[in-house]
């Protein structure tokens, strides 16, 4: 059974295990960031950073901190979670839709409203453009 806590958690130990262990881990928080169809504009504004910013660790230029790594598997993680969720809904006409609630997902996640919203906008453009790949992933 799916359920948000688990797979949350299950996403934030993989992205963040993935990027620590990767002998480059910039390349490694690039493909994550292209898997769920994020600019690195959208990253940036996301994380607070410059795009230049964002490629410098991309390309090695500088190492990701621990803070941003931790930061960015949450907020790839919550991408991952909107994803499977809509993907359950499109496929359920009926099922429930409680968890898509922003006011659900502001106080679950505890996020602020600025990146709730830049959240459910990066989660609608990455679930549609990805949505045939995650409703095979999550067996629908």
């Amino acid at each position: 059974m799916y359920t948000v806590e688990t797979n949350f958690e299950g996403y934030m130990k993989d992205i963040g295990a993935t990027i620590l262990f990767s002998p480059d881990p910039g390349r490694t928080i690039k493909e994550v960031r292209k898997s769920m169809e994020i600019s690195q504009d959208d990253l940036a504004q996301l994380m607070s950073l410059r795009r230049e910013t964002i490629s410098r660790i991309e390309t090695g230029s500088i190492a990701p901190t621990a803070a941003f790594i931790k930061r960015f598997s949450k907020y790839a993680s919550i991408i991952k979670v909107f994803r499977d969720l809509n993907a359950r809904k499109d496929a359920d006409k009926n099922g429930d839709s409680t968890f898509l609630n922003p006011t659900f997902m502001r106080t679950h996640f505890s996020l602020s409203k600025i990146e709730l919203n830049s959240l459910i906008a990066i989660g609608h453009t990455s679930y549609s453009k990805t949505k045939k790949k995650v409703l095979r992933r999550i067996g629908i």
